[in-house]
């Protein structure tokens, strides 16, 4: 299970689940409300039968001046009572007292038993919950496979155009290399290669295989590779000291030309792109437009230029949460963007 598909499964789980838990709560309070009601009635009916039997080992014994208005009621106040008549009495009524104490009690064995069931009914609807999230889920599962697997289609026919092309360029001779028109294909063909990878990068969820590689290094050349992509702009690099890991070096690359790319492609005319290696840091800043949003700039498909499918920062997210990587964007509208890679937790 995806990320996304395992993020989807706990916010609706906890939607279907609260929503339910929440009716359970509500139809428990009515049932308090109803036992109670049934209870006090039960009680009144014991306080008549005692009232003519006065075989009253649970209530006190009183009378009270009569009144009509105060009969056939059950009154509440620091306990229950309730008004009865005497028997060839024209002055006075009988009243019966129910302590507080016990009231209290009887209460509280009315709200455990209820509390028992309610704890009951709440595992249950943990499980109802759980599998009205997967049968909801379950069409989305599928149209993200069908998704994934056009994508891999596709992905797999680009192969043979591809390599057609790459073939055919490798086989010109230098000077016909060195042609403004075919140096044009050549980036651009880079630049589609450079898309499929990252596609593959995006579906890919097999473990990596790591090795000893040195990530400055790796930069740099990145570096240098995008330098001949975009002419027009200005590439620096600068290494403070060595950086040597062990790690995936396909998905560093990956990460390195997605970045790298990003600085270059939004940047502003005669821009600049400076990459650092200091330490365990490898910062890369630009001149160009800046993130709006950068807590969204994650997202899948989020892309707030009119060019892009909003995957690039998504891949570089996935890969760098993959290797153990911390990455870390400021940015700020129109002055430009700086993304810090941190290799502290990567193994030397």
């Amino acid at each position: 299970m995806n990320s996304y598909e395992k993020e989807s499964l706990v916010k609706n789980f906890l939607i279907f689940f609260s929503l339910l838990e929440l009716l359970l709560l509500l139809l428990f309070l009515e049932l308090y409300r109803n036992q109670i009601g049934e209870y006090k009635q039960k009680l009144y009916k014991d306080m008549e039968v005692c009232s003519y039997t006065l075989k009253c080992n649970r209530y006190k014994i009183g009378f009270a001046p009569k009144d009509k208005n105060h009969l056939q009621h059950l009154y509440e106040k620091s306990g229950l009572y309730a008004f009865f008549r005497v028997p060839k009495s024209k002055k006075y009524d009988m009243k019966l007292f129910y302590a507080q104490k016990s009231y209290e009690r009887d209460k509280a064995e009315i709200v455990q038993e209820l509390g028992i069931k309610f704890i009951v009914s709440t595992l249950l609807l943990l499980g109802v919950a759980f599998l009205l999230t997967l049968y909801s889920l379950k069409p989305l599962r599928k149209a993200l496979k069908v998704n994934d697997e056009f994508i891999k289609d596709v992905l797999h026919d680009f192969n043979t155009p591809i390599t057609s092309m790459v073939l055919n360029l490798s086989m010109l001779d230098k000077k016909e290399q060195e042609n403004p028109f075919v140096k044009r294909v050549s980036q651009g063909l880079d630049t589609i290669v450079l898309l499929q990878n990252n596609l593959k990068a995006f579906l890919a969820s097999s473990p990596s295989h790591n090795s000893c590689i040195d990530v400055a290094l790796v930069a740099k050349e990145r570096l240098e590779f995008m330098a001949t992509l975009y002419p027009n702009i200005s590439f620096i690099y600068e290494k403070n000291s060595a950086l040597i890991k062990v790690t995936n070096q396909d998905l560093i690359i990956r990460i390195f030309d997605n970045l790298i790319s990003n600085a270059s492609k939004y940047n502003r005319p005669k821009g600049e792109v400076k990459l650092i290696v200091n330490d365990n840091l490898v910062t890369i800043e630009d001149t160009g437009k800046g993130i709006q949003d950068t807590s969204k700039v994650l997202e899948r498909y989020h892309t707030e230029q009119e060019r892009g499918l909003g995957i690039g920062l998504h891949v570089v997210n996935k890969l760098t949460q993959e290797l153990g990587i911390v990455m870390k964007i400021e940015s700020q509208v129109g002055v430009g963007t700086k993304i810090t890679l941190d290799f502290s937790h990567v193994a030397s």
